[in-house]
C-alpha cells in the first residue's frame, strides 16, 4: 500500500472515531393500536316475511311486527325505507301505518309514529319516497356499546275500497339501515 492510501485511512479512522463518540439520547412511545368500531343491526324475523297475505277484500287490514335490534359499538341513526320486488302494482292501493314502539311486539309500550297514512300516504307514496338511509322514514338513535337495543315496528296495511285494485298483487322489501353518527 502506499503512504497516500493509508495516510487517507488513518484519516478517516480518525474522523470516525470522533462522529462515534457523541452524546445521544431516545424515547419512544410504542405498541399504538387502532380498532375500527361497529354499526350492527339485525331482526327478529328468522327469514320470514312479516306478510304473506291474499285474497284481500276491500277493507281488510294486515298487522305485522318485527323488532329490530341495535347492538353496535357507535351511536348510530336508523332508518326505515323499502322498495317494490315484484306484482303489479297493489302498492297504490294499501293504505298504510308504521309505528315504532318501546317495548317488544307482545307489549307494544309507546307509539312512535314513523308513517301516517292520513298524512304522508298510501304504500306507494311510502316506496316512491323513502328509497335509501337519506330519504328514509325514522330516526331512531341507539347508543353505541350499550346493552342491545330493540325497539318494535308494527306495520297496518289496508286494502282501500277502490274497483282498480281488484286483481292486484304486490311483493315488497322493507329494509332498516343504520349509520354512525
Amino acid at each position: 500500500m502506499s503512504a497516500a492510501v493509508l495516510a487517507v485511512l488513518a484519516a478517516f479512522l480518525v474522523a470516525f472515531q470522533a462522529t462515534n463518540a457523541a452524546f445521544s439520547s431516545q424515547t419512544a412511545n410504542t405498541a399504538n393500536a387502532f380498532a375500527a368500531g361497529t354499526v350492527v343491526l339485525s331482526d327478529n324475523d328468522s327469514g320470514v316475511a312479516m306478510f304473506t297475505t291474499s285474497n284481500m277484500a276491500p277493507a281488510d287490514t294486515a298487522t305485522g311486527c318485527i323488532e329490530v335490534t341495535y347492538s353496535g359499538s357507535l351511536n348510530a341513526n336508523v332508518r326505515l325505507f323499502g322498495a317494490v320486488a315484484g306484482g303489479t302494482g297493489l302498492e297504490a292501493y294499501l293504505d298504510l301505518e308504521i309505528d315504532r314502539g318501546s317495548g317488544t311486539c307482545a307489549v307494544f309500550g309507546t307509539a312512535t309514529a314513523v308513517w301516517d297514512n292520513a298524512t304522508d300516504g298510501d304504500l306507494g307514496v311510502f316506496l316512491a319516497g323513502a328509497t335509501n338511509f337519506a330519504t328514509g322514514r325514522d330516526n331512531w338513535a341507539p347508543t353505541g356499546g350499550a346493552p342491545n337495543d330493540t325497539v318494535p315496528y308494527r306495520f297496518t296495511v289496508t286494502l282501500q275500497n277502490n274497483n282498480a285494485a281488484q286483481g292486484g298483487s304486490a311483493t315488497i322489501d322493507f329494509t332498516w339501515e343504520a349509520q354512525n353518527i
